[in-house]
């Protein structure tokens, strides 16, 4: 080994190469930590979307729970439905099922009466509103059908306002901050592209021994939020992801 070579490892870093690489070895860090957020967002993301396609099952056991009369009644899209051309209707219902963040169940919140009107050549309906909630209806062949209570006990939770009731009910209470999935719950309308289109097959008529639904998932519905009166905040849909699939349940 060389003299000159023995004194240049004798000397070491200077106090440059030093400054210089910790300066990159910052830049590095701070890079890797402003990723930390996006990721953690991402993942959070991620989760959410592999539990609300986890739902598919616990939606139809809800649907199926309810009964083929509540399910079309709540989801009703015609009018005319047992005359020989029923129409699309200026108002339609919607079956709200809710779900936990952590998925698992999927229980009848409300349902809901909105306006539909025809945009750029599609039926369009209106957002989800407080005021939307419809308790009962007179179906069209007579009779009564209540949504929220059946002989005295809850169908859906607006029928019941705390989980300190009865067993069933406690096991199927949500509570409304935690109310983080809304499953949309309607039937197809008959001619989603306009009047001179050809019917959707998937439209439902009473001779029909199925009712198809289009259920569409989204999140966040409502969060726990303390500054609010009721310590929950309905998120505007605009703002709500969205994923959606058809079911269909038999007489």
């Amino acid at each position: 080994m060389t003299k000159s070579f023995q004194k240049m490892t004798a000397q070491g870093f200077t106090l440059i190469e030093v400054i210089i690489s910790l300066g990159v070895f910052g830049l590095i860090v701070s890079g890797l930590f402003s990723l930390m957020p996006w990721g953690v967002e991402n993942v959070s993301k991620i989760k959410d979307r592999s539990t609300a396609l986890g739902l598919v099952d616990a939606v139809q056991v809800e649907l199926e729970r309810l009964g083929f009369s509540i399910v079309e009644h709540g989801s009703k899209r015609l009018t005319g439905l047992y005359s020989a051309e029923p129409e699309d209707n200026d108002e339609v219902r919607r079956l709200i099922l809710v779900s936990p963040r952590k998925g698992g169940m999927a229980v009848l919140e409300q349902v809901v009466e909105s306006q539909q009107v025809r945009l750029a050549k599609q039926l369009k309906v209106s957002p989800i509103m407080v005021s939307d909630e419809l308790d009962e209806v007179i179906t069209d062949l007579g009779g009564n059908i209540q949504f929220n209570k059946s002989q005295d006990k809850p169908v859906s939770l607006q029928g019941f306002e705390a989980p300190a009731l009865e067993t069933h009910a406690r096991e199927r209470w949500i509570d409304e901050k935690d109310r983080y999935f809304a499953i949309i719950c309607s039937q197809f309308a008959k001619q989603p592209a306009g009047p001179d289109t050809p019917p959707s097959r998937h439209f439902h008529h009473p001779s029909n021994g199925y009712l198809a639904l289009e259920v569409n998932i989204q999140w966040p519905y409502k969060v726990f939020d303390p500054s609010e009166p009721d310590g929950f905040k309905m998120i505007e849909e605009k703002y709500r992801s969205k994923i959606s699939f058809p079911v269909a349940i038999t007489r």
